[in-house]
């Protein structure tokens, strides 16, 4: 599957049903919706060839074997409960939740400074939760990203939380408008999370190797933050089973340079160190990985100019 594919992939499942859902996670609470997580889970374990084929690849990159059955049946319960669990995050019912928190001091000297930072992360764990808990530390963070494939989910998680939306900033088809509105709320203070693992449409690639292998990664997370010229921070929310998040901060740059000298150079760099640290985490967790096509099957791209 291209990394196309992903963005212009339409969502799977009915909006009623998908409401119904959540409305019921709410009326019933976490725990007695994890059953229902489980056989839903166990539903697209059968059903979805796509979804398990792409879990089956993972998994094998990462274990250096052929995955068993109920190992991609865990991955993919895995998204289902993370998923879901975005529904109590964006709500404040954190009750049965718990968190392990690293660096988490650093987000805090940061705000005290009054200077804003990029948030650098990756479709790996939660991202929802991260954001959850800088809330309850009044840490401003607004969220740019590609939502055309998630439209109908963001939709009833924003009628969920209707302030959700204000903190979300759509790349959509004018990154001008974007940079200047990401520009505006950094110099105001505010974190800007962006996620650096998957790319949009026509959009300028780097190649890093990853788990051994190149693979493409998006430019722009790395050329917004080298123009932003304020820290970068790498943040990840992983999950385990039953209940537990471990968030984890960690500095990436004070800020990024890219000589005009040598930026490809520069930025293939920064990408590779990215790629190293963000496999360190995967490691950590393998099932919190939540790619759902072949990350690799584009093989080893010239990069984009």
């Amino acid at each position: 599957m291209s990394d196309e594919t992903w963005l212009t992939q339409r969502e799977r499942g009915a909006v009623w049903l998908v409401a119904l859902t959540f409305r019921l996670a709410i009326l019933i609470g976490r725990r007695a919706m994890r059953p229902l997580v489980a056989l839903v889970a166990l539903w697209y374990r059968v059903f979805d060839r796509r979804a398990t084929r792409a879990s089956k690849q993972w998994l094998e990159r990462v274990h250096g074997r052929v995955p068993g059955y109920w190992e991609v049946y865990r991955h993919v319960r895995t998204f289902a409960q993370v998923t879901l669990d975005r529904v109590f995050l964006i709500t404040d019912r954190f009750g049965g939740l718990t968190f392990g928190r690293t660096g988490h001091q650093l987000l805090a000297a940061q705000a005290a400074s009054g200077r804003g930072a990029v948030l650098l992360g990756a479709h790996l764990g939660s991202f929802e939760a991260m954001r959850a808990r800088g809330d309850e530390e009044e840490l401003r963070i607004q969220i740019v990203g590609h939502f055309e494939n998630a439209r109908m989910i963001n939709a009833l998680l924003s009628r969920l939380d209707p302030g959700h939306t204000a903190n979300v900033i759509h790349i959509g088809s004018d990154p001008v408008g974007v940079m200047a509105t990401v520009k505006a709320r950094v110099e105001a203070g505010d974190f800007v999370a962006i996620l650096g693992d998957r790319t949009g449409l026509n959009e300028r690639t780097t190649t890093a190797r990853f788990f051994g292998a190149p693979a493409r990664f998006p430019s722009g997370p790395f050329l917004l933050a080298s123009l932003l010229q304020c820290p970068v921070y790498l943040v990840f929310g992983l999950y385990h089973e039953p209940n537990r998040y471990e968030l984890s901060c960690e500095p990436f740059a004070e800020r990024l340079d890219l000589p005009r000298a040598d930026r490809a150079g520069a930025l293939q760099a920064v990408v590779q160190r990215y790629a190293e640290r963000l496999e360190h985490h995967c490691r950590l967790a393998p099932d919190n990985w939540f790619n759902f096509f072949d990350f690799w099957s584009s093989g080893e791209p010239t990069q984009a100019t």
